[in-house]
């Protein structure tokens, strides 16, 4: 009888600790729903209790989300059990570069939210493949700097071991040419070290600033003395209105990934009813903007795309997309229209692997300073070049096969103020990178919602906008030395509200005295899909 009484109060006991964990937990989850950077998806909120939600059901399937989406500590459990189950893994590291290759194919093809994709159904041969994605794959780069703690040392305002741009710092180039729609000019030489520091900059700024309520005062950066610019921004003139011929009603363009010259594959197909769209949302954001601003557009293609090309170069050549020239033929006078993939192009067809994440659909840093770099060139500007900051490198995803991603971290050059803007005016302390973070989440401290402002204290004289979905947040942290400040917003639905940022979109640029506007989306996001049609369009035009 004692025996099954002890038993009896074990069992109830367990029961109370489950359950008032279940609560604690409950207690702690945030309430909203909230975008996650790990998973580029909206996580469940809870959900609303009433009448019409407790009978039609959907209240207690939201329970079920909620519970799913919301627990303590949800990242951290998940890498808990993912490394758990690694250690049961029995798969060969052949057979899982097969398998990845094959979710390659499974996103590319979910990813035609951002276009049609074509190519998602090709079949994957079981013993040509295996040797040729073995052979190919290769570590994407040693590490060379690992810094065990966070450097703590402030830098002097112009790092001294940083080599600056051949140009005269100071100085305006000569000719101010037109950039071109479709960089031409091969970017410059993969960096093959990264050089010594004697300052190492601090990860983030810890100064703080008084939030300002007139649009034409700039917050004060707290580097004394103002660090020397490294480009002088000089706005090219206006020339004649553009004639603008409009596209055929059957012309369309494509992203092809090219097998020879006779064959390619569309992965992505564009109608000229939406580039037509597309261009006058862009059009429409230079008149918001002082006539000597500029409009930059970049769609980049998502991991699944790129990744494809690299390790499977023995079928594929190379890559080209006729979208950029569509798209440039349809915009007015200072926009401009970069081709990402004329851009990476000749890096990926020669196995630069670390242009692209294999566990994480995003770009690297190095993709994106590839591409900063051709708008730079194409401005007459000076570059910042990629191997002139120093990076903390940091193991992302090791999975055995010689395909690891890695986390390149980069240091500013000097102290740069990160904040999240609210209500117009109310300033919060944000992270320009997260150096404790192992996954996309580090650069810019992930997605921050609604306006984000970087002051940097160049002392170029003009103001940026970076508009763009996830794949901004490792191009803005290059952006930096070319402003004074750079802004930034998401315009996704979910993303963008106009209470929180206290006011619309236009009212913004305009209050914060914006010069330039680059708009960064992945294909996902880009011109086919309804974030681009719908969302984008009708935010800008309030």
């Amino acid at each position: 009888m004692k025996e099954g009484k002890g038993s009896f109060l074990a069992v109830l006991w367990w029961l109370l600790i489950c359950f008032c964990l279940g609560i604690l937990l409950i207690l702690l989850a945030p309430k909203e729903a909230r975008p996650s950077e790990q998973e580029n998806r909206m996580l469940s909120g809870a959900p609303e209790l009433n009448s019409q939600t407790f009978f039609d059901g959907t209240f207690f399937s939201g329970v079920e989300d909620y519970l799913s989406d919301g627990f303590f500590e949800r990242d951290q459990v998940i890498d808990c059990t993912d490394s758990i189950l690694s250690l049961f893994d029995l798969r060969t590291e052949e057979q899982k570069l097969i398998e990845k290759e094959a979710e390659t194919n499974r996103l590319l093809a979910d990813d035609a939210g951002g276009g049609t994709s074509a190519a998602s159904t090709e079949t994957v041969d079981n013993t040509a493949e295996k040797q040729v994605s073995a052979s190919t794959a290769t570590p994407i780069v040693t590490p060379v700097v690992t810094p065990t703690t966070p450097p703590t040392q402030t830098p002097a305002p112009t790092p001294t071991s940083t080599p600056t741009p051949t140009s005269t710092p100071t100085s305006t180039p000569t000719s101010t040419p037109t950039p071109t729609p479709t960089p031409t000019v091969a970017p410059t030489a993969t960096p093959e070290s990264t050089p010594a520091v004697q300052n190492t900059p601090v990860p983030t700024a810890t100064a703080t600033a008084t939030p300002t309520l007139t649009p034409t005062a700039a917050p004060t950066p707290t580097a004394t003395p103002i660090p020397t610019p490294y480009a002088t921004m000089t706005p090219m003139p206006t020339a004649t209105p553009k004639v603008i011929v409009p596209l055929g009603q059957d012309d369309e363009a494509y992203l092809y990934l090219i097998r020879s010259a006779e064959k390619r594959d569309e992965n992505y197909t564009y109608p000229a009813e939406k580039i037509i769209s597309f261009a006058n949302s862009l059009n429409h954001l230079k008149t918001l903007l002082p006539e000597d601003g500029e409009v930059h557009y970049l769609q980049v293609p998502v991991a699944a795309v790129g990744i494809r090309l690299c390790i499977r170069n023995s079928q594929f050549i190379g890559w080209e997309s006729t979208l950029e020239d569509a798209l440039q033929s349809q915009v007015v006078n200072n926009v401009y229209i970069h081709n990402v993939p004329a851009i990476l192009n000749d890096h990926l067809v020669s196995k630069e692997t670390d242009l692209y994440y294999f566990s994480d659909h995003h770009w690297s840093p190095k993709g994106a300073w590839y591409a900063l770099e051709a708008i730079m060139q194409a401005r007459g500007l000076p570059v910042v070049g990629y191997d002139e900051y120093q990076y903390q490198r940091k193991l992302m995803n090791d999975n055995g096969s010689g395909t690891d991603d890695w986390i390149e971290a980069m240091y500013p050059l000097a102290p740069v103020r990160s904040v999240v803007l609210k209500n117009l005016t109310d300033e919060y302390e944000s992270l320009l990178i997260d150096y404790r973070a192992k996954d996309y989440s580090a650069f810019l401290d992930g997605t921050k919602t609604p306006w984000r402002r970087f002051d940097t204290g160049y002392g170029t004289d003009r103001k940026a906008l970076v508009i763009c979905d996830s794949f901004g947040n490792a191009f803005v942290p290059y952006l930096l030395p070319y402003y004074d400040e750079v802004h930034m917003t998401d315009l996704r639905s979910s993303y963008y509200n106009e209470q929180e940022a206290g006011g619309t979109f236009s009212e913004l640029v305009k209050y914060h005295q914006i010069d330039d506007i680059y708009v960064v989306l992945s294909t996902s996001n880009g011109i086919n899909s309804p974030n681009s049609q719908e969302v984008f369009p009708e935010l800008i035009a309030r």
